[in-house]
């Protein structure tokens, strides 16, 4: 039986934090060579994370080759111009019945927005420090709002509903979002650090995920799914490793994820995807 060699990799996709991101929060130089190296070869980079894009576009701008920035679990697609050629964001009226059925949370949410500044990120006073309040004030307070009434600010669309705490206290949130009036409008999206003793789950709108994104930036280049590399390392790149043609996970992957056979690299403070570039597209 004749056997077909693989396809070559034309589209490398790369999560930020724990895959391209080393424990650190850095851009290792054998991380920056290997990206250089592909694009040398024509190969387009494009970064598929969770971050709002104003978040990650510090990371991105440390890159010295063109790169594509896939934000927001796939609710926005921005060029390396600067240019936006997708959004997805959440229904400011399916936001509200989020909000409602998961009331005994609010503690534990943020509502996220497309806008600079101060109000991308708007939490509710009462909010507790374990949840994302401690992570925003840490990293991004000049981007934080706090209001007395969420709902109040759902004069435009957000990109997103985001809980997050330790895992105790949000997992349950899943089931409750699933059983109540807005379940059919959602994705719900989880992303673990379980030795730091915290889950996110994202609410984005319906359909909207990295995956869906990648398969959206993929198809404007005229790139089949089998040309394409993801590289991750939680929940919340599955879609993407999913429908990439060459998935590679990382060696300090969440628990969970190893039995869907995906191809494994070294961890995020080994170069891994260094290493997996090396792999599967500069040979």
């Amino acid at each position: 039986m004749l056997e077909w060699p693989l396809m070559p990799i034309r589209l490398v996709a790369i999560d930020l934090d724990g895959t391209l991101l080393n424990s650190r929060s850095e851009i290792s130089p054998a991380n920056q060579q290997a990206l250089a190296a592909a694009t040398d070869r024509g190969v387009q980079v494009a970064v598929v994370t969770g971050r709002r894009s104003h978040s990650a576009q510090k990371y991105v701008r440390q890159i010295a080759c063109p790169v594509t920035l896939i934000s927001s679990n796939g609710a926005l697609i921005t060029l390396p111009t600067g240019e936006v050629i997708h959004r997805d964001f959440l229904p400011r009226a399916v936001a509200r019945r989020v909000l409602e059925a998961s009331r005994e949370y609010r503690s534990y949410v943020a509502v996220l927005f497309d806008v600079p500044g101060r109000g991308q990120i708007v939490m509710q006073h009462g909010a507790v420090s374990e949840g994302p309040l401690g992570w925003y004030l840490a990293q991004s307070a000049d981007c934080l709002e706090l209001t007395r009434d969420l709902e109040s600010v759902l004069a435009t669309d957000p990109i997103q509903v985001l809980f997050g705490g330790p895992p105790a206290v949000v997992e349950p949130i899943e089931r409750l979002l699933r059983t109540s009036s807005a379940a059919s409008e959602v994705h719900l999206s989880w992303t673990k650090y379980l030795k730091r003793n915290v889950s996110l789950l994202d609410v984005m709108n319906h359909g909207c995920s990295k995956g869906t994104a990648l398969a959206i930036w993929a198809r404007h280049c005229g790139i089949d799914p089998s040309e394409v590399m993801a590289i991750g390392d939680n929940h919340n790149d599955l879609e993407m490793l999913r429908f990439a043609g060459r998935a590679v996970l990382m060696g300090n992957s969440s628990p969970g994820l190893e039995g869907e056979g995906f191809s494994m690299t070294l961890s995020n403070d080994q170069d891994g995807v260094a290493r997996a570039i090396e792999s599967y597209v500069l040979q």
